[in-house]
């Protein structure tokens, strides 16, 4: 499922659709995003579905459910990802951190 926008006959609920959507527009325009923000969308975006759902189990119909889900699995997919990627270079910059002043204290 590839997504640049979530519509209302995805998901009739508007702000459970505006969160979808900021997060599909933050993930999918670039390479390079914020992981911090995209957290905190996701975050809320939880929140609200579980307010939703505790207040009235039929908020979200059968197919709306499904789609969340798959939704949801994707970006939590890429989210992870760029968690990785972050692990990843902040694991470089220590090790190049290390070597610059092991290489400071051997002068």
């Amino acid at each position: 499922m590839v997504l640049k926008q979530v519509t209302s006959s995805q998901v009739k609920d508007s702000e459970t659709r505006a969160y979808c959507n900021e997060l599909v527009s933050l993930i999918a325009d670039s390479e390079d995003w914020d992981i911090e923000q995209a957290l905190n969308i996701h975050n809320k975006l939880d929140i609200h579905i579980s307010s939703s759902l505790s207040r009235e189990k039929t908020h979200y119909s059968a197919t709306e459910l499904e789609f969340l889900i798959n939704l949801i699995e994707q970006l939590s997919v890429k989210i992870d990802n760029q968690k990785q990627l972050l692990a990843v270079k902040i694991v470089g910059n220590q090790k190049n951190k290390k070597a610059v002043n092991k290489y400071k204290s051997n002068i």
